[in-house]
């Protein structure tokens, strides 16, 4: 190997260092300011998105609703779903907002059970004729968090055991296949 070679390894070596390594210092330096930002949504469109959820999944007799549920649904955004999606529930929200404000005068929380069925409705509604509509992340997102919930997934859900209780001697029928 002469001269030239080695200050030619040597400097594509320490350049790949330093590239690489600065690329890592700059990545955990990004990665506390995202823990430090907090989640997509505030306070105001959490709670939003709770009583849009709770009107979605309402308590029964049969299961608890959605506040019952405590799905964090704030989490599931922030972690789960890609920027230009968050972008879009928390720009929907403020849409809603605005239609609320249109249709009734007053926040969605200060609706009527009956109220806030009917306005949600005709968002479905929309939302079925228009592809990539808001309220389909946000119907989305109250669903997910509610059945991964543990009430969701304990109370809610009905679990049939597959393919059901084994029984080692069936008698069978001329013809009847053994799988049938």
């Amino acid at each position: 190997m002469n001269r030239r070679e080695a200050v030619r390894t040597t400097a594509v070596f320490v350049g790949g260092l330093l590239l690489t390594s600065n690329g890592l210092v700059l990545a955990c330096a990004r990665e506390p300011e995202q823990r430090l930002a907090g989640r997509v949504l505030t306070a105001d469109d959490q709670a939003l998105m709770e009583a849009i959820a709770d009107t979605l999944l309402p308590t029964t007799a049969a299961s608890p609703g959605a506040l019952a549920a405590g799905a964090e649904i704030n989490l599931l955004l922030t972690d789960c779903y890609e920027p230009d999606e968050q972008v879009r529930v928390v720009n929907g929200l403020k849409e809603f907002r605005d239609t609320c404000h249109a249709n009734y005068d007053r926040e969605f929380t200060a609706l009527t059970p009956q109220q806030r069925e009917q306005l949600l409705r005709a968002i479905d509604a929309t939302a079925v004729r228009a592809k990539g509509h808001y309220f389909e992340l946000v119907r989305e997102l109250a669903e997910r968090t509610y059945f991964s919930s543990e009430i969701g997934m304990t109370r809610a859900r009905r679990w049939m055991l597959e393919p059901g209780k084994w029984v080692g001697c069936v008698p069978l029928k001329p013809g009847q296949p053994a799988w049938g």
